[in-house]
């Protein structure tokens, strides 16, 4: 089955693809799709990926924050 929009297999396996400090927003599309993006006044960006649920376990999220550059300058899986 296809994965929707913002949605990964695996968020650790998604993260483990991406470099903090490296990775570009470009990098990041190409290797994940497109996400849900919240943009900030500061040029701040934070994207949000779901990863696809298994049986009932609560959905986890990847999210990155991207520094106004357009660098990934943080992860977190939550």
């Amino acid at each position: 089955m296809p994965l929707g929009p913002a949605e990964v297999r695996s968020a650790a396996g998604a993260a483990d693809a991406i470099t903090v400090g490296r990775s570009t927003k470009a990098d990041v599309r190409a290797a994940l799709g497109e996400a849900v993006v919240v943009d900030f006044a500061t040029g701040y960006e934070v994207w949000v990926y779901k990863e696809r649920p298994r049986d009932k376990a609560p959905a986890t999220e990847l999210v990155l924050l991207f520094d106004p550059s357009g660098v990934l300058a943080k992860t977190r899986i939550r």
